[in-house]
């Protein structure tokens, strides 16, 4: 009686934590911002009670609206006085007339700036200001995830659908007043339905954002001070599909505190109810690919190391691929290019690409040859190295010209040590000072004036005789030499 009793109170115990973590204070808590994920640091996946990996979504969240009665309601303020632009991701379940995104306003009719994603039924956006209106030239699809974002500059309005013009028109300029009537998902005018979707990254700015300047943000989270900014949604609350009820705020990310309140919203299970969001670039999967490490750092501050996904259409036939990445060293965003673990199996084709869609900080792996297209710029990009151990026998360097990862000569010589790693000197029995470059000799990868011989040290990926190749032999400081590290990785930001 006593054990079918314990098994009770255990199931109970379990039950109660369900869609919980273990947060960083050694507490149950569904709050992602806190959870300690298994490499024992902060993000999006836990630890749960029984030690097991507990994950709140793939991507940020974003909050579904039921098409009944959930809306959001802002508080009374001015928000626009002059030119402006509203941004949103929207996955729309149905057009249904007039559904909007946003309405401020004082009633029907009555100082409106309005977005909806659908001008009356048909699927296109339809944007309104102070008693005009305007729909794109271009509909949006059902069940997917489309970005929306109007601008008034002047008297010029547009509407962008995934960053491309989708429409002008000629606009009134707001009435510089407050609006008490500032909807989210919800109408101004008592007849039209309420928003059926889900929406991510509610963003209004007092600027007229560009084209290009839509797009090169709109796929990753704000700090929510950036210039212009006036209030920001991200909807990054709750846990995915789980029991949200005591959540009852949706949370302005700047500094004016604009906190809207849910109204109607049941809060558990799939519909009404903090849901998985848009796919932003936080290379958390394939589907929100970034860039680089460095842009998910950026866009991400809080990344930690691991494995994430990017794209470029230079690599992989455009398809998404997975990386490593150090995100703690020198403020993060490293992507690794190459782990030298063992000497054999290295040639002079695979140097620069050997298992390239496999990444491993443990075991030979190089995308040395990608790696022009993942650095930061095109000059005054940053190359690290470290051997043995991380962040020991090598650096961090600036590249001081448009340099390439892939050159097959020893002149790219103008680069700057910003940070070293021990206390080791220039030698030519060690590392040089030089971005390693490619050649078909004993050093395929080194930073040697010399790719054979007995001046080939300072060499990443070499074809014979060492463990895993000849490193530090010379100049060595305090922490002594290394000839033979063991590990030799190479990374990019």
């Amino acid at each position: 009686m006593k054990q079918f009793l314990f098994i009770v109170l255990m199931l109970f115990m379990i039950s109660a934590v369900f869609g919980q973590g273990l947060n960083k204070y050694g507490k149950n808590s569904s709050n992602s911002s806190e959870l300690v994920n298994e490499n024992g640091a902060l993000g999006k996946s836990g630890l749960s009670k029984n030690g097991s990996i507990y994950s709140i979504s793939g991507t940020s969240n974003g909050l579904n609206f039921d098409g009944i009665d959930d809306y959001v309601s802002l508080p009374a303020a001015t928000y626009f006085n002059g030119d402006f632009t509203i941004e949103c991701w929207v996955y729309p379940r149905s057009f249904a007339n007039w559904a909007r995104i946003i309405d401020f306003g004082n009633g029907a009719g009555s100082n409106n700036v309005l977005l909806s994603y659908t001008y009356g039924t048909s699927g296109a956006p339809g944007f309104y200001v102070e008693g005009q209106q305007f729909q794109a030239t271009q509909t949006l699809s059902l069940n997917q995830w489309s970005h929306i974002a109007a601008t008034l500059n002047g008297n010029t309005a547009t509407i962008y659908i995934n960053g491309i013009a989708a429409g002008t028109a000629t606009l009134p300029k707001p009435v510089n007043i407050v609006r008490n009537n500032c909807y989210v998902g919800k109408s101004n005018w008592g007849g039209d339905p309420n928003a059926n979707a889900t929406f991510d990254e509610l963003r209004i700015w007092n600027v007229a954002k560009t084209a290009t300047e839509i797009q090169a943000s709109m796929k990753m989270e704000l700090a929510g001070n950036e210039a212009g900014l006036v209030a920001y949604y991200n909807f990054n609350q709750g846990v995915s599909g789980g029991l949200n009820t005591g959540i009852t705020s949706l949370i302005d990310k700047t500094s004016g505190a604009g906190n809207g309140t849910l109204n109607n919203f049941a809060l558990n299970g799939s519909t009404s109810n903090w849901i998985n969001g848009a796919p932003i670039s936080d290379g958390i999967t394939p589907a929100s690919a970034a860039a680089s490490a460095y842009a998910i750092k950026q866009a991400f501050p809080a990344s930690a190391d691991g494995y994430y996904w990017i794209k470029n259409s230079n690599i992989n036939g455009g398809n998404p691929f997975q990386i490593y990445a150090d995100m703690t060293t020198d403020g993060g965003g490293w992507t690794l290019i190459m782990c030298n673990a063992s000497n054999a199996g290295w040639n002079f084709n695979n140097a620069i690409s050997l298992n390239p869609t496999a990444p491993s900080i443990n075991s030979n792996y190089s995308i040395i040859g990608w790696a022009n297209y993942i650095k930061k710029s095109v000059s005054g990009f940053q190359y690290m190295i470290d051997a043995n151990t991380r962040n020991s026998f090598g650096g961090i360097w600036t590249a001081n010209g448009d340099y390439t990862f892939v050159k097959s000569n020893n002149t790219q010589t103008n680069v700057t040590l910003d940070i070293k790693f021990g206390t080791w000197n220039y030698h030519d029995a060690g590392i040089e000072q030089r971005m390693p470059w490619y050649s078909n000799c004993s050093g395929f990868i080194t930073t040697s004036i010399q790719c054979d011989g007995g001046s080939w040290w300072g060499t990443l990926i070499s074809n014979s005789g060492w463990t895993p190749a000849p490193w530090m032999n010379s100049g060595c400081g305090v922490e002594g030499c290394m000839p033979n590290p063991g590990k030799i990785w190479y990374w990019v930001r």
